[in-house]
């Protein structure tokens, strides 16, 4: 088993002609792809789909679990609209319906997003030749066959072989007391005096209004170029030993210009986005370009259910569902996992692993977060698809509605 997702590079991407797709493509694909998708549709009956790009239409349909396309608009089901650009980058899984759902570009006439996070799951089925995830299809095993222990908690020191396998295996980690609380408590103080170097809309923090009415910043980008405490431990070994447990070369290279961000997790929050809702970090595209790259948060504060911790859908990096919008977690038959830290301890998600943050309750929780990369993924394109993606996830940043 391995994190390594990527079953396209930048080479394989190429203009795709929605005509070519829909006439000759697609019809090749529902007949290898029939295997992907036919234990979902068995309790799954998605309604008539339609694909309008550039005044012309066709209406995909599912019928007795086979996979039909026509020309025309179909009299009932999803309508979606999109130009030659962006159906391209939909097929070549540079975008996803939520990339154009952030991004204001969602044009659907009839129907709702939901219906068409469920062709898409059809559609990357029959492309990527990957089966849509059916509860019961994932188990997550211990190396002697027994159930695995999700609430294990490793140290530093422990064996990587043995924090590889569990992160491949649930999709996961949680390594305790890596840091000191002394350490933490510097940084705390830093996270407070360094405050005044960011500003409400100055492109590089987030912000959020509690229901008190106060406005409270509670993301700080590129956190190590106003904390000397932070720059020191992103060259800490205690640090960048965690790209060495994927065993594939990862490197501490997240977003260009913000190497770590500080987080403060305030309470009642009602405006802004501060607690992220059930999502994947590559739900707005490229999946099969870049996944898995590794999340790691440094728990500044510790945090549990009254203070706002992680929980994620273990085994859900291995399975194709919705990517985002997810209304059960349950419904996939996975463990839902709260991961419940102390100060100075890392937790590690992959990037398609589905995760959230709960809200506080009753006491605030600072964190900070860094992430490593496979060495060969290009962050820095320019191309459409690229400018189209920074846009969505700069605008799911600041979306104004808290989604539950």
């Amino acid at each position: 088993m391995s994190i390594d997702m990527r079953t396209r590079s930048e080479a394989d991407i190429c203009p795709v002609s929605p005509g070519e797709f829909f006439n000759e493509q697609l019809r090749a694909y529902a007949d290898s792809g029939q295997v992907y998708m036919q234990a979902w549709l068995e309790s799954n009956s998605p309604d008539d789909f339609t694909v309008e790009c550039e005044g012309e239409s066709w209406q995909l349909s599912v019928r007795e679990g086979r996979l039909s396309v026509a020309d025309g608009v179909a009299h009932s089901g999803l309508h979606v609209r999109m130009s030659e650009e962006e159906f391209s980058g939909l097929v070549n899984d540079e975008y996803t319906p939520i990339t154009f759902f952030t991004t204001g570009d969602l044009d659907i006439p009839r129907g709702t997003l939901e219906d068409y996070l469920d062709w898409w799951l059809i559609l990357r089925a029959v492309v990527d030749k990957r089966p849509i995830h059916v509860s019961g299809a994932i188990e997550l095993l211990a190396k002697d066959g027994s159930q695995l222990d999700l609430e294990h908690k490793f140290s530093i020191e422990d064996s990587i072989e043995e924090m590889r396998y569990f992160l491949e295996t649930a999709g996961f980690l949680h390594i305790r007391g890596v840091f000191s609380s002394e350490e933490m408590a510097a940084i705390s103080q830093d996270m407070d005096t360094s405050q005044s170097e960011y500003t409400d809309g100055d492109g590089k923090s987030w912000w959020a209004t509690t229901q008190q009415g106060d406005r409270r910043l509670v993301r700080m980008q590129a956190f190590d170029q106003v904390s000397d405490n932070t720059a020191r431990l992103l060259q800490d070994p205690r640090f960048t030993r965690i790209g060495e447990i994927p065993g594939l070369g990862h490197v501490h290279n997240s977003l260009e210009g913000n190497q770590i961000e500080a987080l403060i997790k305030p309470l009642n929050v009602v405006q802004g986005i501060s607690d992220l809702p059930w999502h994947k970090d590559c739900a707005q595209g490229r999946h099969s370009l870049e996944c898995c790259s590794l999340t790691v948060g440094i728990s500044v504060t510790g945090a549990d259910e009254e203070s706002g911790q992680i929980r994620v859908i273990a085994g859900s990096h291995r399975a194709l569902i919705r990517p985002s919008f997810v209304r059960d977690p349950k419904s996939f038959g996975l463990p839902v996992v709260d991961v419940p830290t102390s100060t100075g301890d890392i937790t590690i998600h992959l990037s398609c692993t589905h995760h959230m943050a709960q809200a506080p309750r009753t006491r605030e929780r600072r964190v900070m977060y860094a992430g490593f990369r496979f060495p060969s993924v290009d962050v820095s394109s320019s191309n459409t698809a690229r400018t189209r993606l920074n846009a969505a996830r700069e605008a799911a940043q600041h979306m104004s509605d808290k989604r539950k």
